[in-house]
């Protein structure tokens, strides 16, 4: 409904509803997150949306970068983690907020750069995409898609299906590195697929329904209200 990875809600619902550390929610957050980009990829992929060549670029940085940060998660105190969680989902409902308030977002003119260019572009992209997916546990969407757009001048489309192809990368990595230190629910990972695959159909048809700003509003709201919610956790020692 809201165009972007699962993670984001995921990991704190794994938390405070379900009751799993940080470590281990953002582990399986990971392997929630590796078969629905993939499924979304394989869609976008059939309508000829998707750049491989970008992806794989965006891909291989990410995998180096995903596999140590998330590494780097595992040593740090599950207390950090939710509080540095909690800091990434304000800012980003704080900005998705103030995006909302003014029209429609004017669409970048679509350009194509050098080849080598490019691809030092997609290779930043995908460091800062690695390292979001292995540190916090979400895909990196939020990352990817508009460094796509503003960076390397994909159209929206494009810069969605090329996103999640490289997050099959960025996820992939992650979660292998959850998964070495045991830090993976695997029937959690697995139930949260399924209701991910039942429930995106139904999102995408309401997204198309309601006008943008209302959307980016709703999403900036919820986040916000997750982000004050972990915030509180934290400051329990949750």
């Amino acid at each position: 409904m809201f165009g972007v990875g699962g993670g984001i809600l995921a990991v704190p619902a794994l938390g405070l509803l379900l009751g799993l550390d940080q470590h281990a929610a953002q582990g399986t957050s990971l392997a929630m997150i590796l078969p629905t980009v993939a499924m979304g990829a394989w869609r976008y992929g059939r309508k000829g949306s998707v750049r491989w060549g970008a992806a794989a670029w965006i891909g291989i940085a990410a995998v180096a970068s995903g596999f140590t940060s998330a590494h780097l998660a595992l040593v740090l105190p599950a207390r950090a983690l939710r509080l540095l969680f909690a800091l990434f989902l304000l800012f980003l409902g704080a900005r998705t907020v103030w995006s909302s308030r003014g029209g429609p977002r004017s669409q970048a003119p679509e350009r194509r750069l050098e080849p080598a260019a490019a691809a030092v572009r997609q290779l930043g992209i995908g460091v800062l995409v690695g390292l979001l997916a292995g540190l916090l546990g979400v895909g990196g969407g939020t990352i990817a898609i508009p460094g796509l757009i503003l960076l390397c001048g994909f159209g929206a489309q494009e810069a969605q299906g090329t996103s999640l192809a490289a997050l099959v990368f960025s996820s992939a990595a992650g979660a292998f590195g959850y998964a070495t230190a045991g830090q993976v629910d695997w029937i959690g990972a697995a139930a949260l697929f399924v209701g991910a695959a039942v429930t995106v159909p139904l999102g995408a048809a309401a997204a198309h329904r309601l006008p943008e700003r209302r959307l980016r509003l709703a999403f900036g709201v919820l986040v916000a209200v997750v982000a004050v919610l972990e915030l509180v956790n934290a400051a329990r020692g949750g």
